[in-house]
């Protein structure tokens, strides 16, 4: 990565990264929590081939990543929409659902929703979730024996000195109060 890259290049480099440090296999399923506008979505089912569910707390974002998602579709002469709402996508699935990560852990364990998943992705969303707590439990409960726990997100580390406050934090103080740290592959 590069100062001149674009955020979208840097997302990609991101899911990639991800991808690798995590090994998860192809066409798996997976529920991306906080998938926002379906960036990450969509790359896992057009690059990776996997069933993904994105769940976000905004009905907005839920109408704008179908949206991108059938605008990215190129031929669109079959449905492109199974019954169910999935949007076939590459080699893989996509669907998206207004839901608040904090409820998922009842919502799929419950009829008619009933759902596990080879993989909880959830890149950049966590330190949004009140309760982190009760997202690695609800995770807990969804992911398939031997499924895989994707985390990316930013965490301010415990032990900054002075000049790491200064330099790192006090800029964006009042915006946000946390520093890139990978957690949990």
């Amino acid at each position: 990565m590069t100062p001149s890259d674009t955020k979208e290049k840097a997302q990609v480099q991101l899911i990639e990264l991800l991808l690798e440090r995590s090994a998860l296999p192809k066409g798996s399923t997976a529920l991306d929590v906080g998938c926002g506008i379906g960036g990450t979505t969509r790359h896992l089912a057009k690059k990776h081939g996997c069933n993904v569910l994105g769940i976000t707390i905004s009905g907005k974002q839920v109408e704008i990543a179908r949206r991108l998602t059938l605008e990215e579709i190129e031929d669109t002469t079959n449905k492109p929409e199974s019954a169910d709402g999935a949007i076939s996508l590459g080699e893989g699935f996509v669907r998206f659902l207004e839901l608040d990560a904090e409820k998922m852990g009842d919502f799929f364990t419950t009829a008619p929703n009933q759902a596990t998943f080879d993989c909880v992705w959830i890149s950049e969303a966590m330190s949004h979730l009140p309760n982190k707590e009760l997202f690695f439990r609800n995770a807990a409960k969804l992911l398939n024996p031997g499924g895989k726990l994707v985390v990316a997100d930013w965490f301010k580390s415990e032990d900054l000195t002075e000049q790491q406050w200064k330099a790192d934090i006090s800029p964006i103080e009042g915006q946000s109060h946390i520093l890139l740290k990978f957690a949990g592959y």
